[in-house]
Parts: C-alpha cells; structure tokens; sequence
C-alpha cells in the first residue's frame, strides 16, 4: 500500500472513529470553520467547475502575471472562464467572464478603489467606463485601443466630450 493510499485510509478511519461517518455527532465536533488553501467543486463527470483559492492556480495554457486570490468558474473542459478575485499586490477587486481564447472580455471591479468596467475583444480594451478621481468617464476605442471616443463629467458637473465631429450645418 503506498503512503499516500495509508494516509487517506488512515484518515477515513480516523474520522470514522470521531464520528464522521454517523449521524450523530459527538458534542466537541465543531464546524464553524474549514481552514484549505484550495476547494474544488466539481461537476457530475468529477471535472472541478468552481474553485475556491488563496492563490488560484494558472489557468490551462496561460501564466497569471500576478497572484489572484478568489473564485474560479470553469468550462466542462477544465478551461478557466472567468473568476470573483483579489489581485493584491496591483491593487485590482474584480469579477470577469473570459473569452473562448483565455483573455478577459468582460470585468467589474475596483482598479486601486476605483470603480471600472471594461469591455474587450481580441485582447484589446474597446469601452471602458469608470470613475477617477471624482471624473466619471466612458472612453470607446477603436480596435487598436485608439480613443475615439470620451465622454467625461467631473465631480463639479463640468462636461467635457472628445472626438467627436460636430455634423456640418445644412446650408
């Protein structure tokens, strides 16, 4: 027997010989608390669909540029999907649901306690609609990340439109 089937055997019978496996539960069982570093939910076929992690674990195919600290959806396939994480150490809070090709389409979070949205399409930022500073703003870009468009209203109610080409009165 290996040492790792002895441990899980010797943990089974242990947490039978506390009361685990009956119905009934001795009066010192507590479970207020479960202390893991990760949780799988899995699905019917035991693929893990929601993972709880504190770090998550990269996903398939892709290396995180920081560590996220939170929730992960995933797809029947094991694929990453989106995920409810703390990006500490660049100061992000957010929930995201991921393209078919792994990047983050969709995300709304704070960004370093700034509320923000973003939309994007083939890794590139196309609307992104926030508030900064007390400037509520929605920027639209082309499929380059060039500003096309943005559209800005300060904490004192000041407006203030770029790039827009005012149409041409009829003569």
């Amino acid at each position: 027997m290996s040492k790792l089937l002895r441990r899980v055997v010797m943990m089974v019978v242990g947490s039978c010989a506390l009361g685990a496996c009956s119905s009934v539960k001795p009066a010192t069982w507590s479970t207020d608390a479960i202390s893991v570093r990760t949780l799988n939910i899995v699905d019917e076929k035991g693929q893990a669909r929601i993972r709880i992690g504190a770090p998550l674990p990269d996903p398939q195919g892709l290396k995180r540029a920081v560590k996220a600290y939170g929730i992960q959806f995933m797809s029947p396939d094991g694929q990453e999907i989106g995920g409810l994480a703390m990006l500490d150490s660049i100061g992000i809070r957010g929930l995201c649901f991921d393209s078919e090709e792994g990047y983050e389409a969709m995300c709304v979070g704070l960004i370093k306690g700034q509320p923000n949205i973003t939309f994007r399409k083939d890794w590139k930022e196309r609307i992104v609609i926030g508030v900064d500073d007390g400037v509520a703003s929605i920027v639209i870009n082309d499929a380059e990340e060039k500003p096309h468009l943005r559209l800005s209203v300060d904490k004192d109610g000041k407006t203030q439109v770029e790039g827009v080409t005012p149409t041409p009165a009829s003569r």
